[in-house]
C-alpha cells in the first residue's frame, strides 16, 4: 500500500480574524466553533492507515505554539516532524523543503500538501479523492483538489478544467485569480470551474523536478538550508540560508507553468473561514440567527456574531453586527464591513502595538503564560506548567528581582542536581541575575505567579526558550 505523507502548512498573518487571531497566533491555533483548534482538526483527519507520519512547516516565532498543540493530541503514525523556517518565504520554499526531506527517506514518497486553517465537514469525500488520485500521482502527475462552488465567491481563486470525461482526474486548463462578483457568477454558471482549495498531492520527486525546471533559485536556497540544518527531537531547524529563497507561492512557482496538472472536483463541505461573515455562516445559529460563544447575554439582537472570552458580554437592540471581546481587545463592527478588520491589524503591526502579535495568554511546549499586570517597573505573570513540562526563562539585564509563588501543584527550580522544590503556598525571591528553569515533576498541572521588578525592556524580554523533560 502506498502511504500518503501529509505536509501541513502552518503560516498565516492573523489579520482577517483579528482579534481572535494574531500575527503569532493565527486562526489555525484558535477553536472557532469546535472542540479543538483548526490545526489539531487538520491533523486528526490523517489518522487512517492510508497516511504516514505528518510533516508540519512553521516559522520560528510560531514553532513553540505548534509544539504545544502537538502535545494535546494523539498521533497514530508518530509525532509529526516539524520543519522550522527561519524566515517566511511563502509556500514554494516550504514545500520544497518538505519534499527534499521526504525523498531522502523514500524516493517514491507521496506527499499531500494541506493548509492548517480550513474547516472540512465531510473529510471522507476528500479521502476518497486522495485514493482516486494515487494512480495519476504515481505516474508523475500533480493532483489538485478543486471545491465544487456553492456560490459565486470573490474571495477564492478558481481552477478551470476540461469538461468531464471518463477519467477521474480532469486536465487543468487555466487558473483565475480572485474575480469580481460578475466574473465569479459567470464562472460558476459555466460549470467548468472549481474553487482552488490549496490542497495538492504529488510524488516528492515530481515537485522537486518541477521546481528545478521552473524555480531553480528556490531549490538552491532550500538545499543549502537543509545541508546546514540542526536536528533536535522532532524538530529540524533550517539554516538561515533558507531566507535567500525567493518569496513565491507554489502556484506562481510551479502550478501556473507545469504540464503535469490534473484536478479532482470534490464537495467536502469546505470553508476557509477567512472572515467573520464565514464564521457566522458556518456557525451554529440560534432562533434569532445569532452565533454566540462564551458568556453572552442578548436582548433584541439578530443575525449577529458575538464572542466573549473571560467576562460577560451583553448587547441590546443591535443586529447584523460582530462583537469580539478578548483579554486585551474589544472589537465592534457591522457584519457588512467586518472584513475590514485586517486594516486595523495591519495598522497595529506598522505601529508596533503588541495587540497585533499575540494574546495575553501564550501557550507553548511545556505550559502557558498569562500576563496579569504590567507597569513601567514591574510585570506579573501566571505560569501554568503541564505535568512533566518545563519552561526556561532568561532574565533581562535590567531585572532587579524575581519572585515566584506556587498556587497549585509543585515545581522544581534550578539545574538538575541543584534543584529547589517549591510546593503550594511557598516561593522564593531571586536578587541575582540568573536563568530560570522551572520544571513540573508531578502528574498534575502546576500554577505559579511570577513577579519581576525594575524591568525596563520590551514585554518579551523574558521568553520561554525550549521544552525540557
Amino acid at each position: 500500500m502506498t502511504l500518503i505523507h501529509p505536509v501541513v502548512l502552518c503560516g498565516g498573518s492573523g489579520t482577517r480574524l483579528w482579534p481572535l487571531s494574531r500575527r503569532l497566533e493565527p486562526k489555525q491555533f484558535q477553536t472557532l466553533g469546535g472542540e479543538h483548534t483548526l490545526f489539531q482538526d487538520t491533523l486528526a483527519r490523517f489518522r487512517d492507515a492510508d497516511f504516514g507520519r505528518a510533516t508540519v512547516l512553521v516559522n520560528t516565532l510560531q514553532e513553540p505554539r505548534v509544539q504545544y498543540e502537538l502535545q494535546q493530541i494523539d498521533h497514530a503514525a508518530g509525532v509529526p516532524r516539524v520543519l522550522v523556517e527561519p524566515a517566511m518565504r511563502s509556500t514554494a520554499p516550504a514545500i520544497a523543503a518538505a519534499a527534499r526531506v521526504l525523498v531522502a527517506e523514500d524516493p517514491d514518497a507521496v506527499m499531500l500538501v494541506v493548509p492548517s486553517d480550513h474547516r472540512i465537514g465531510r473529510p471522507d469525500r476528500l479521502h476518497d479523492a486522495y485514493r482516486a488520485a494515487l494512480p495519476f500521482v504515481a505516474a508523475g502527475g500533480i493532483a489538485l483538489f478543486g471545491i465544487r462552488p456553492t456560490a459565486p465567491e470573490t474571495g477564492f481563486g478558481y481552477i478551470e478544467a476540461e469538461p468531464a470525461g471518463d477519467d477521474t482526474v480532469l486536465k487543468v486548463l487555466s487558473f483565475v485569480e480572485k474575480p469580481n462578483i460578475d466574473h465569479a457568477t459567470r464562472l460558476v454558471a459555466g460549470g467548468r470551474h472549481t474553487w482552488n482549495s490549496g490542497i495538492f498531492m504529488f510524488r516528492a520527486q515530481t515537485i522537486l523536478d518541477e521546481l528545478a525546471r521552473h524555480a531553480p533559485g528556490v531549490l538552491a536556497a532550500v538545499d543549502a538550508s537543509i545541508a546546514a540544518a540542526s536536528r533536535e527531537a522532532n524538530r529540524l531547524r533550517l539554516s538561515p540560508s533558507f531566507a535567500e529563497a525567493p518569496e513565491i507561492s507554489i502556484d506562481h512557482a510551479v502550478m501556473e507553468h507545469s504540464l503535469r496538472l490534473g484536478v479532482l472536483p470534490v464537495s467536502p463541505d469546505w470553508n476557509d473561514l477567512g472572515s467573520f461573515e464565514a464564521l457566522w455562516e458556518t456557525g451554529q445559529r440560534n432562533s434569532e440567527d445569532n452565533v454566540i460563544s462564551g458568556d453572552v447575554l442578548l436582548r433584541d439582537v439578530r443575525r449577529s456574531y458575538i464572542s466573549a472570552s473571560r467576562r460577560l458580554v451583553s448587547v441590546i437592540g443591535l443586529s447584523n453586527i460582530v462583537v469580539v471581546d478578548t483579554d486585551d481587545v474589544l472589537l465592534v463592527a457591522s457584519r457588512a464591513q467586518s472584513q475590514d478588520v485586517k486594516f486595523i491589524a495591519q495598522h497595529l503591526a506598522r505601529t508596533g502595538h503588541p495587540a497585533a502579535d499575540r494574546h495575553l495568554l501564550r501557550q507553548q511546549a511545556g505550559g502557558s503564560r498569562r500576563l496579569i499586570e504590567e507597569g513601567p517597573d514591574f510585570r506579573v505573570e501566571r505560569i501554568d506548567l503541564l505535568p512533566g513540562g518545563a519552561l526556561e526563562f532568561e532574565q533581562d539585564e535590567e531585572t532587579a528581582s524575581v519572585s515566584i509563588v506556587v498556587l497549585a501543584g509543585e515545581a522544581m527550580f534550578g539545574e538538575p542536581g541543584n534543584e529547589t522544590v517549591l510546593t503550594r503556598g511557598f516561593g522564593l525571591d531571586l536578587k541575582e541575575r540568573r536563568s530560570l528553569l522551572l520544571h513540573n515533576p508531578g502528574e498534575q498541572p502546576a500554577v505559579l505567579i511570577l513577579s519581576l521588578t525594575q524591568m525596563q525592556a520590551q514585554a518579551d524580554s523574558l521568553s520561554p526558550q525550549r521544552k525540557v523533560g
